[in-house]
């Protein structure tokens, strides 16, 4: 979350209330020095796919206004997301309706308002162009494979809606996420590092060659 004031005073009180002070320390002392590195994950829908499939059926829809309570029990640093009218949030529930995930697709429609309340979230998007960004799969129903099937699900939404490039921002260190993003047809775009010094933050992209490996793929190739 790129987090303004008020987002901060939204957000915070309900992460410390919830028992997230590691979320907030992390937060404030990563911004007075730090440097974060993550993937920018690219994925091109024109290529086929042969869908990945969670371990339970789930159902992949939009959030509605009476799941952010929900949400927000469990994430509360998704609050200022939801609220700010921001398109479009995805949830993966169970057959029972349970919610077991979640995601925004984002596309171009949204630049003006990401820039106006989530400065560096992202850059401007093209018109054939969409961002997937802030996934979660709630504490519950993690090691089921959701992530990558509910992911695919909602980029075969920004596809059918007329998007040819799909990106996701992914840290280079959150291995679990990474696999789940690869069994969803995204594959390593560039590098991001944000670099913060005193609260104010820097920005740079690294391009990778096209074909480029995960670092766990490259780690795991067999040695002569």
């Amino acid at each position: 979350m790129k987090w303004r004031s008020s987002h901060l005073l939204r957000t915070v009180p309900l992460l410390l209330a919830n028992g997230e002070w590691s979320e907030v320390m992390k937060e404030f002392w990563g911004r007075i020095v730090s440097d974060r590195q993550s993937y920018l994950l690219r994925r091109d829908t024109t290529l086929p796919l042969t869908p990945p499939r969670a371990k339970i059926p789930i159902v992949v829809r939009p959030l509605l206004h009476e799941d952010i309570a929900t949400v927000a029990k469990e994430r509360p640093i998704r609050l200022s997301a939801m609220e700010s009218g921001l398109s479009t949030c995805y949830l993966a529930t169970t057959t029972d309706g349970e919610i077991c995930y979640m995601q925004w697709l984002i596309d171009s429609s949204q630049n003006d308002l990401i820039s106006r309340e989530f400065p560096g979230l992202c850059p401007p998007l093209g018109s054939d162009e969409m961002l997937l960004e802030w996934a979660y799969t709630f504490v519950k129903f993690r090691g089921l494979g959701i992530m990558a099937d509910a992911m695919s699900q909602i980029s075969e939404k920004g596809a059918a809606a007329g998007a040819h490039w799909l990106y996701t921002y992914v840290a280079l260190d959150n291995i679990p996420s990474l696999k789940g993003c690869r069994s969803a047809g995204y594959r390593p775009y560039q590098i991001r590092t944000e670099r913060w010094r005193l609260f104010q933050r820097a920005e740079s992209f690294e391009p990778l060659e096209l074909g480029a490996k995960y670092s766990f793929e490259q780690e795991q190739a067999p040695t002569a």
